[in-house]
């Protein structure tokens, strides 16, 4: 959908994108609590304090609404690039690998609930939110392969690892750290946790 036009082919003005604003954040807070195949468009307009058919000025379904949300967290992921960019030189290896688990600690707190649908849309063959989890990892994606394979190359991985393939499997065990953070909590310090976590990164990515 066209962010500057809405379900009409209105313009979307100010008091629109107010409009628009308020469903995405409605929806986002209804994902809190309820699963999604709970959520109606009419609970998504009354929690937004608007009517039902106003939700469909902007959406034509929860799902398209959902799918905005998962890109606006994308959008927040692509930061994720310059702490692997960043000088892994050393023990500051570590101190880089850790600033990349905190900062997808922090983006998990944020959109939580969004990226687990995602998640699950995906795993299902969802073809709009497979891409769309492409592409909020990309970059992160690209920036791990490319340490992996100079590590590669200089022989600190075995002959037979692939760069590409352990790049989404690193980003992958950040994820699933993420996602699960406070179960682990139950058993383990955040500290611990964290610690452990960019020690892990560390020897995917470098070998050391």
């Amino acid at each position: 959908m066209s962010e500057t036009t809405n379900k009409l082919g209105h313009r979307i003005r100010t008091r629109g994108a107010r409009t628009r604003r308020a469903l995405l954040d409605a929806l986002r807070a209804l994902l809190n609590t309820k699963h999604l195949g709970e959520i109606r468009p009419a609970d998504v307009a009354m929690t937004a304090g608007v009517s039902a058919p106003t939700f469909y000025t902007y959406f034509a379904s929860v799902e398209e609404g959902l799918l905005l949300l998962c890109e606006e967290a994308g959008e927040d992921f692509q930061r994720l690039g310059a702490h692997i960019h960043a000088d892994w030189s050393g023990e500051r290896a570590f101190e880089s690998a850790r600033a990349y688990v905190l900062e997808v600690l922090g983006l998990w707190s944020d959109h939580g609930p969004v990226l687990r649908i995602e998640h699950m849309l995906a795993d299902m063959g969802e073809p709009a939110f497979a891409e769309s989890r492409i592409r909020r990892l990309r970059r992160l994606h690209l920036a791990l392969e490319r340490r992996i394979a100079q590590a590669h190359a200089s022989g600190l991985h075995p002959e037979g690892l692939n760069p590409r393939l352990a790049s989404y499997e690193t980003a992958n065990l950040v994820e699933s750290v993420a996602a699960g953070f406070e179960l682990m909590r139950r058993a383990d310090t955040p500290e611990a946790i964290i610690d452990t976590t960019a020690h892990i990164v560390v020897k995917l990515t470098t070998g050391r």
